[in-house]
């Protein structure tokens, strides 16, 4: 410009710009300008970094009270680095940084140190945090010098270097300071190798005292760390004995003593000697061992001396449970032997009989014992004592009657016989059976009950103990509830052992069973491993040597031997025992080799009426014999008479929890007879479960069970007074079956600690716990000493994989990765508080998951986790389940709860209406409403019912609350729902309800019964036009009157030529009056389930609506589904979509609302039990608004999200979805368009463009269309799917790709009705024909063909087709790519093979040497056809080696595309595969090339290409492909050209650009195999497969085309004449083709 100036004088006017002559310089200006504008960007950019970092700080608190430091919640510190080094990255990409590249690297350097330096510092800290603990001990530094020297070197570090850090704060400074990277990367180290010593350490401490086997490292370090401080072992001892849950300690001087036991039930027994407790832990603990065993011996004998001496009551109130019942079997042993050698010596047949009467007698003073007023410890005893006297007198019943009489009869010695002998001056019990002879454990079992022995324990008794004897183990089998742990557990018992009961799961590996293994048989106890069968078959075959390596060493009577590589010691006690449940789901058939170590026990159905008569008796009932025979009664005919349903049960379990609840109850009012107590119990525990069906029927058997006994009806004015408030405060309504359902969950959360809430949806579960969750919390706060307040932790089980909900190990480290539910339950039972804490399991149930919860779901109330760990639930924590129903759970889940039936009969639908109707303010529109519910509703649901199919059921509450969503969205004062508008408010409300009725209860209907329910409405209510269905019609605000959807169509539509095919949107009745539904709903935030067959719209609606929305306050998400979706990708699909904004919300970016799209929404393959995971993570975020941190554990709560999902009908790899998910939604049946809407679509779209043609040829536009019509409605019900036809799937878009290629006609060249006739034929041809499979089903499809050109364009398929020769039609043949007619086939085929002479001669591509026959011209035809339209994507179905490829590529030539393949290697896997998709990605979406991507099925290495390859085909867009800072670059690329088309730079709208870029340049040419079952699943799984691709079918090639290619290799050797070569090659074929034989 050569003139100077100064943009900040004031003179610097627009008269000064236009003077100096700007604007012919404005193109050099806006470079400048936007150069500079750039590089102020980077400038400001930098700085604002500076700043952050001078103002960031670390988080530095003290930690304990010794001058040590501790890095808190570094969040925002990660979040400052991952924003930075994005926006550094952007800096480095962009071409303005050239000024600042400096200043760049600078920071980027700076960063990387602060990330390194902080995930290096937690590392530490992590480790010095778990290792300081430890080192404080003094033991340990003593058994550890060299380690405690490391320690203490890098404790002394750690504390300079985070108290300098402390003082400095800044996190910038606080990193940088010289050497700290490479002193804490030191210490890592240091630490690391500290760690591994421990291990080492631990595993001797395990040697000492091998009870620690089964302890997990953390709780055996926290043991050791406090050897010095015994009062902090105590939480520790339950799970190192049996029943010694405390330690009476004392301080004498400076040293503790131990003076006494307690067990869990507060029972107390002094030790001999006070036991210091000093030295290493594992040596005092020993000595508590020593004592236990000592302590017991001595009192065993004094106990026995002294029955004798005292009366029985006294003696039993006196001496410990334990001693008294094994006393009194010593007692009777004696006795018995003593009767029976009377008999024989002196033939006195009265000895036995008295001795029976002593016993009987002895039983009556025990029985007035259970009535008198017992404290709970002595009543345990007298309970455990009467079991097991009641069973002694039977035997001395059995042998009275076999006439018994001689000590050594085999009737005598098949029973436990105790003995006491004199060995090393003490008196020794020995227990006998049969053959065998056990010395007694001693160990203290406190009083924790006996079982009742039948017949049947007798008999596994006796197995049991000659396995021991024979050196095998014991495998008790049996259905649930046959009480084979329990069995195990009580002989246990009775030989004074201890026994560890291990829940197996599939997650356990051999390490965790070697340690239990060794810590067996270096204590001696025993080992029941519940459940066996359910660990994986690769473990068992380990774990069977591990078995046969103590069993040999027990059997060669060695004291040490080797396991694992290691030399230990074997105590001969030691026992394994494993129970098996056979017959169902999850578990393993044993190897041989291991089935041969254990005997087997088949367990059944043990004597229930003796089990019901002895708990009875125990429980301090009189008339046993009665009581039990009518409890039998009831239950067995329960069995045989009620309703067989899943989550009955009325085996031994339920038998014995409601006896037990009876003597609670008795106890609690003495004031009842015993049939009262018994009935009322039985009642309190069954009727909750019953259904409504069945209630009358278990009352009826109860009452002439128990004729004229009235049961007491309980007090609970209280509690109905807490959960009527709480029902008012919620809106809901106060009626007697929520009353009944709240109160019965009570009662059974009273007498079960794991209650199951079963029920269809909307049965009123969640209102029930969460009615009386907060009615106990009311009662709590109102100062009621008998209530708590309620916690409830909810999640879904089924939407994580079962790793993620118990934890796993990883296989490559061998490190542990928490769960969420062991971490949810560990934090619920480590808060000490009163509270009660629910864990609550709302989703399906199902052997897989639950069976690991059966340990906790039983009286052992512990959770074992693989890693050894063991979470003991104490009283406050319970266990609640919301399912659906338990068809796929086990028996033995379904006995171990309690049961809570809510049945939807019982409710209906009229509470949530009256609840609904209370929230109105406006009184008129309350009377209007509940007027029109009773005139309409009753009589449209029954009438649906009985007359109506649904395409998708949906259930009656759902139905009636969408009609409701759908009024509070409508019937608003815009839509001309006014109150003062007196005069319409009444007509509009009705219209409105009407509209709303039709639109929710009836919408879900197919087209036959819309045309029944129209009918039906018509008869009721006359206000419709009577033109068309009432669905036709919507109220109009103005006119205040039925309008038809039509008179929104008013303004007709045009057809631009040259819009891409798929952006031509018809609006027709239906897309009106869907958009106008779904928007609405959307606004009001209601979930919106579209459903319908294939091709109906669903989709285009979805995007059309979602593209109308306000984007500056929505953003849109689509996820498509597809079989292969996992609930993982989806969680990651949205949570990329989401930023944190406190902790553990999390909002979409941007501030806006995330509306969420899900298609092909039951696409998501069921796993075995028929749940859907990701489907049931999205249910617990709708119920819950939150899901779990995978990693973290935590709850990550999503806000400001809305869902809209679609579906097509179950079937062809769509699923059924649950019906408990369903019920969310407002649901929306799409049927399939009315003749007349196709019409409309494609009829205005052909008609338009013939404007311009021919006179002649303007008419043919709507034959064109009833032909087309007409044709798919013959192909579809002609060409069914079968298993060999899988692909034959048809649906509208098949008609919409007929349209398509009409669309392409030229009136030049296309100005004949004979002209437009053939195109339509060749167009038909292409769509239905190419995919069919053989020569028969192609002549059925002339045969149709011919039918139509008959009937409605008066020709035949010979005339218009010369030699019945289809038509071909290309756009290949001349320069202005015109689609015309090619009927010179020899031109043609010169063209194609010059065509492929230029590609040969191409640089760079592989030569092609094929022979073009009339075939192969053909699907190259095909393939251009498809490629040179936009978005178009093909199928090509054949077997190898039949030129799919070769023939895709020659057509890209010919379309001038370029072609994409990956190549598969060794290691390709996911990763590589994504890698490969970016790159396309950037040659299609950034280099906009016109790209076709060749993928063969050949190169699935992994199933996950295919669910990308879907997700390519239906949306363009593959889930989670770039990082942040990948996409950057691609963003950097783009946003010059996004600019041009007005496209703002934010990443969502730029990514939005290059995914459409993608699908306008990028073709897909699947190649597949049709042979095996691959294929079809394939089908079935990727509905994108049949429903975004145009198929060919690959024939095996016709004889002419192999003698063309024969003909062309033989004419290059030389072996006589043309007409030799052709006779002999003709020979050649002919004889092969008949020497095939035809099976």
């Amino acid at each position: 410009m050569q003139k100077e100036f100064n943009h900040k004088e004031a003179d610097f006017t627009l008269e000064k710009i236009i003077e100096f002559g700007f604007d012919q310089f404005a193109d050099t200006i806006t470079d400048v300008s936007g150069a500079a504008t750039k590089e102020l960007a980077i400038e400001l950019g930098l700085k604002a970094i500076d700043e952050l970092w001078n103002i960031t700080d670390l988080e530095i608190v003290p930690y304990k009270d010794k001058g040590h430091f501790k890095l808190v919640s570094i969040d925002n510190i990660f979040t400052a680095l991952d924003d930075n080094q994005v926006q550094l990255s952007t800096m480095k990409a962009s071409r303005f940084v050239k000024a600042f590249e400096q200043d760049v690297d600078k920071w980027e350097k700076t960063l990387s140190q602060i990330l390194e330096v902080v995930e290096t510092l937690l590392q530490v800290q992590k480790q010095w945090m778990y290792l300081e603990n430890i080192f404080l001990g003094e033991d340990i530094r003593k058994q550890l010098p060299r380690e405690s020297a490391d320690f203490d070197d890098v404790n002394a570090k750690w504390k300079v270097i985070m108290t300098r850090m402390h003082k400095e704060k800044n996190a910038l400074r606080c990193t940088h300071h010289e050497g700290v990277l490479e002193a804490l990367s030191e210490m890592n180290l240091k630490l690391e190798d500290i760690q591994k010593s421990l291990d080492t350490y631990l595993e001797t401490k395990r040697g000492i005292f091998p009870r620690f086997y089964f302890l997990s490292n953390d709780d055996l370090l926290e043991i050791l760390g406090n050897s010095k401080q015994p009062m902090l072992v105590q939480p520790h001892l339950k799970k190192c004995f049996d029943n010694i849950k405390s330690l009476d300690m004392s301080k004498h001087g400076m040293q503790w003593q131990a003076t006494a036991m307690k067990s869990g039930d507060d029972e107390k027994i002094e030790f001999l000697t006070a036991v210091p407790l000093d030295g290493q832990v594992e040596n005092w603990l020993g000595d508590v061992e020593r004592a236990m065993v000592n302590t017991l011996i001595e009192k065993l004998s004094v106990t026995k001396s002294a029955l004798k001496k005292s009366k029985r009551d006294k003696w039993l109130k006196d001496f410990p449970g334990q001693t008294c019942i094994t006393s009194s079997q010593i007692q009777w042993t004696a006795d018995t032997i003593k009767a029976l050698k009377q008999t024989r010596d002196r033939g006195d047949k009265k000895a036995l009989k008295s001795m029976k009467k002593k016993q009987v007698g002895m039983l009556n003073k025990y029985s007035e014992m259970t009535r008198s007023n017992l404290s709970k410890m002595q009543r345990l005893k007298v309970t455990a004592i009467v079991t097991i006297e009641v069973h002694q007198r039977d035997i001395t019943e059995k042998l009275v009657k076999q006439g018994c009489s001689d000590e050594n009869a085999f009737e005598w010695l098949s029973q436990l016989r105790f003995y006491m002998e004199r060995d090393h001056q003490k008196d020794i019990c020995m227990i006998r059976q049969t053959n065998t002879e056990f010395r007694y454990g001693y160990e203290y079992l406190g009083n924790s009950g006996r079982l009742v022995i039948t017949p049947l324990t007798d008999r596994c008794y006796i197995t049991l103990t000659t396995a021991l004897h024979l050196h095998r183990g014991g495998s008790p089998k049996g259905p649930a509830g046959t009480g084979k742990t329990e069995t195990v557990k009580d002989l246990g018992k009775g030989l004074g052992m201890y026994v560890i009961v291990v829940n197996c799961s599939e997650g356990l590996d051999f390490r965790s069973m070697g340690r239990m293994f060794s810590g067996l048989a270096q204590t001696g106890a025993w080992g029941c491993f519940d459940e066996f069968n359910r660990i994986n078959i690769e473990v068992l075959s380990v774990v069977a040597q591990q078995i046969l390596s103590i069993l040999s060493a027990l059997a060669a009577g060695t004291d040490r031997f080797a396991f694992e590589g290691r030399e230990i010691d074997l105590t001969h006690t030691c026992g394994i025992f494993i129970t098996m449940n056979p017959g169902y789901a999850g578990r393993t058939e044993l190897p041989d080799n291991l089935k041969s170590m254990f005997r087997p026990i088949a367990m059944v159905t043990p004597d229930s009426m003796l089990i019901s008569e002895i708990t009875l008796f125990g429980e301090g009932f009189g008339n046993c014999k009665a009581l039990a025979k009518k409890t039998y009664t009831l239950y067995s005919l329960a069995e045989q008479q009620l309703s067989k349903q899943d989550h009955y049960d009325f085996g031994l379990r339920a038998l014995v929890s409601v006896l037990r609840y009876a003597g609670k109850k008795k106890r609690n009012s003495p004031n009842l007879s015993d049939e009262e107590v018994l009935l009322a119990s039985m009642k309190d525990m069954n009727l909750a479960k019953m259904t409504s069906a069945d209630l009358p029927l278990i009352n009826g058997i109860m009452s002439d069970l128990f004729p004229g006994i009235e049961t007491p009806v309980a007090d609970y004015a209280k509690m109905k007074a807490a959960i009527s408030k709480e029902l008012e405060i919620k809106g809901l309504q106060v009626n007697q079956q929520t009353f009944n359902k709240t109160i019965q969950l009570y009662e059974t959360k009273t007498s079960r600690h794991s209650v199951m809430i079963v029920g269809g949806t909307q049965a009123g579960k969640s209102v029930s716990w969460q009615t009386l969750q907060s009615a106990m919390t009311r009662l709590n706060k109102e100062g009621d000493p008998n209530f708590q307040i309620v916690k409830v932790f909810p999640l879904n089980p089924k939407s994580l994989s079962l790793g993620e909900l118990y934890g796993e190990f990883d296989l490559n480290t061998n490190e542990w990765t928490d769960g969420v539910l062991s971490s949810v339950v560990r934090n619920a039972c480590n808060d000490d508080k009163l509270d009660e804490r629910w864990i609550l399991f709302d989703g399906p149930v199902d052997t897989l998951w639950i069976e690991s919860m059966n340990s906790v779901m039983d009286d052992n109330k512990i959770l074992t986790l693989i890693n050894g760990e063991r979470i003991s639930l104490p009283e406050p924590v319970s266990l609640l389940f919301e399912v659906g129903d338990l068809s796929v759970a086990s028996p033995a889940t379904v006995s171990r709860c309690g049961m809570v039936y809510a049945d939807y009969s019982d409710l209906k639908w009229q509470p949530y209406v009256e609840s609904w109707l209370a929230k109105k303010k406006e009184k008129q529109m309350v009377e209007e409403l509940r007027r029109l519910f009773e005139k309409f509703l009753v009589k449209i649901l029954e009438f649906k019912r009985l007359h109506c199919t649904e395409l998708v059921p949906i259930a009656q509450l759902n139905g009636v609350k969408s009609l409701c969503n759908l009024f509070d969205a409508l019937a608003t004062p815009d839509n001309g729902v006014d109150p003062i508008d007196q005069e319409n408010y009444v007509r509009m409300i009705e219209y409105w309800f009407q509209f709303c009725m039709i639109w929710s209860i009836c919408c879900s209907v197919d087209e036959e019964g819309r045309k029944r329910i129209d009918n039906y409405i018509r008869e009721t209510e006359g206000t419709f036009p009577n033109k068309d269905t009432i669905y036709e019609y919507f109220v109009d605000p103005k006119n205040k009157s039925w309008v038809h959807w039509e008179e929104k169509l008013k303004t007709g539509w045009k057809y631009v030529p040259g819009t891409p095919f798929f952006r031509l949107i018809v609006p027709t009745v239906d897309t009106v009056r869907y958009q106008f539904l779904v928007s609405s709903l959307i606004k009001s935030f209601n979930p919106v389930l579209l459903v319908g067959p294939v091709g109906t719209g669903k989709t285009s609606i979805a995007n059309n609506t979602l593209s109308k929305v306000d984007s500056k306050s929505y953003g849109v998400l689509t996820v498509n589904m597809s079989a292969q979706t996992t609930s993982n990708q989806v969680q990651e699909i949205i949570e990329s979509r989401v930023e944190k904004r406190t902790k553990g919300v999390y909002v979409p970016i941007g501030g806006k609302k995330l509306l969420t799209f899900m298609d092909d929404f039951n696409m998501p393959a069921k796993d075995t039990f028929g749940s859907q995971p990701p489907l049931e993570l999205m249910k617990l975020w709708l119920d819950y608004g939150f899901w779990y941190d995978r990693e973290k554990q935590t709850q990550k709560e999503i806000r400001d999200m809305f869902l809209i999902a679609s579906m097509g009908p179950p079937g062809g790899g769509r699923m059924v979805i649950s019906p408990r998910l369903q019920s969310r939604f407002n649901l929306i049946n799409m049927t399939f368009p009315h003749e007349s809407q196709i019409k409309r679509i494609f009829g205005s779209m052909i008609n338009q463009k013939l404007q311009d043609f021919e006179e002649e040829v303007k008419p043919i536009g709507d034959i064109v269309t009833t032909a087309t019509i007409e044709m798919y409605t013959a192909v579809v019900s002609k060409f069914l799917p079968t298993p060999t036809k899988i692909h034959y799937l048809f649906n509208l878009r098949d008609i919409s790709k007929i349209f398509q290629g009409l669309l392409r006609a030229h009136k030049d060249f296309h100005d004949t009705k004979q002209a437009i006739t053939r195109l339509w034929i060749h167009e038909c041809f292409r769509v239905f024909s190419d995919r069919l499979v053989d020569e028969k089903d192609t002549e059925n499809f002339i045969g149709i063909m011919t039918d139509k050109l008959g009937s409605l364009f008066d020709q035949t398929y010979h005339n218009i087709c010369p030699n019945k020769i289809p038509p071909i039609f290309g756009d290949y043949m001349s320069l202005d790519l015109v689609y015309e007619d090619i009927t010179d086939v020899n031109k043609l085929k010169k063209h194609m093979v010059d065509l492929l002479e230029e590609y040969n001669g191409s640089p760079g591509v592989v030569h092609m040497d094929l022979v073009l026959f009339k075939d192969a011209i053909e699907h190259v035809s095909k393939i251009v056809r498809v490629i040179r339209q936009p978005r178009g994507n093909m199928l090509l179905i054949g077997i190898g080696g039949s030129g799919r490829q070769s023939l895709t590529r020659l057509s890209s030539y010919m379309c001038e595309m370029a072609t994409f393949q990956i190549e598969v290697t060794k290691h390709y896997r996911k990763t590589e595969f994504r890698d490969d998709l970016k790159r396309l990605y950037w040659q299609a979406g950034v280099d906009n090339k016109a790209t076709v991507f060749i993928f063969n099925d050949t190169q699935v290495v992994e199933e996950g290409f295919l669910e990308d390859v879907n997700n390519i085909l239906s949306s363009g867009e593959v889930p989670n492909l770039y990082k942040a800072d990948e996409f950057e670059e691609v963003r950097n690329a783009l946003i010059d050209s996004a600019k041009k088309e007005g496209i703002d730079e934010s990443p969502q709208s730029i990514f939005a650009y290059l995914i459409d870029r993608v699908r306008a340049n990028l073709h897909v040419v699947l190649c597949m195999s049709p042979v095996g079952e691959p294929f079809r699943n394939r089908i079935r799984m990727y509905p994108a497969f049949v429903n975004c691709t145009t198929i060919d079918w690959f024939s095996e090639w016709p004889a002419d085309a192999l003698l063309e290619v024969a003909d062309k290799y033989l004419m290059e050797v030389q072996i006589g004449g043309d007409d030799e070569v052709r006779v002999i090659v003709m020979l050649t074929y002919w004889s092969r083709s008949n020497l095939i034989i035809p099976f």
